[in-house]
């Protein structure tokens, strides 16, 4: 009896700590507009606090993500107007743990208006 008790500690032990492993990782996520092909695409690198936007679509619209910050700001918006097959990357900074929310959208990018309802259902992730 005392072995198996051993045994399920360890094995907890084990489970947990691949947990917490687990929970890091998941932090990183990707995110896309509502249409079917993934016109435009947004990444969100927990570790840096790095978001990049992808153009993936020859359709003549910007990709654009728009995030919000716990402080209450937002939309702040990171645009790809480079057109089909471009990246932008942003590094931004804010505290780990801090969360960040965010969707990608298609937009024109000259007057930097955004087409709302091409945009993808929101994500909420942490630094």
């Amino acid at each position: 009896m005392r072995v198996k008790r051993r045994a399920l500690l360890v094995a907890g032990i084990a489970g947990a700590l691949t947990m917490a492993g687990a929970s890091a990782a998941e932090a990183d996520s990707s995110r896309c507009t509502v249409d079917a092909g993934c016109a435009g695409r947004a990444t969100f690198a927990s570790y840096g606090e790095v978001f990049t936007v992808y153009d993936q679509s020859a359709d003549g619209h910007s990709a654009v993500a728009l995030y919000w910050l716990p402080d209450g700001s937002g939309p702040h918006m990171i645009w790809n107007s480079g057109g089909n097959g471009t990246s932008v990357t942003a590094n931004l900074e804010f505290p780990e743990g801090a969360w960040v929310t965010y969707r990608v959208c298609l937009g024109e990018g000259g007057p930097k208006e955004v087409l709302i309802n091409t945009c993808g259902a929101a994500l909420t992730d942490y630094a």
